[in-house]
């Protein structure tokens, strides 16, 4: 996969997510009883989809969408295996953190 067709993807991914939220809001407050919609095999099966496209080894993806929220920092929070500070700034840096080896 390329990284045009992976950032809109992903983004695009991200975009939904987002809806969804909104979404479960709304319907808090039209219902204040209702816990939340989860489309949880959606999100598998595209993170999945995703990882395999990528060759995404060492779930890069999912730590974004997961354990950063799908939020980049400026802040220096990956290295490699020789101490390098590698970026996590925008999409083409996840990218090519994916295809580091």
């Amino acid at each position: 996969m390329d990284y045009k067709d992976f950032k809109e993807t992903l983004k695009e991914f991200i975009k939904i997510k987002e809806i969804i939220e909104e979404l479960n809001v709304v319907l808090k407050k039209f219902e204040k009883d209702f816990n939340y919609i989860c489309l949880s095999r959606y999100d598998n099966l595209i993170v999945s989809v995703l990882k395999k496209a990528m060759n995404d080894k060492y779930n890069w993806i999912e730590y974004f969408l997961y354990e950063r929220n799908a939020k980049f920092t400026n802040k220096k929070i990956i290295t490699d295996k020789d101490g390098k500070n590698l970026p996590f700034r925008n999409y083409k840096d996840l990218y090519n953190l994916i295809k580091y080896e």
